[in-house]
């Protein structure tokens, strides 16, 4: 079963190891980047959207069915009023 959190700003997607499924990055009234790391605040950054300001969000999809394992995911979110919502098992 599959779980969703929503951030609004930087820091850990939850708790302990997961399965990422599926990011959307929703603007606000600035451009917003989300950087995501997999391993925590000081993994690497493994991907990054940016949405345009006051433009549609941003989705991003695994093509693996289980999703990528993180062992702690990480959201780095800038632009004023952004948010992203993860999905993961």
């Amino acid at each position: 079963m599959s779980s969703l959190n929503k951030v609004t700003a930087s820091g850990n997607v939850g708790t302990g190891s997961r399965y990422l499924q599926s990011i959307v990055l929703s603007p606000a009234a600035a451009v917003a980047t989300l950087d995501v790391r997999l391993d925590g605040a000081a993994g690497a950054v493994v991907l990054t959207l940016q949405a345009a300001a006051n433009g549609s969000s941003v989705v991003w999809q695994a093509t693996d069915k289980p999703g990528v394992g993180a062992s702690q995911p990480h959201a780095t979110l800038t632009g004023a009023g952004a948010s992203a919502s993860f999905e993961y098992a």
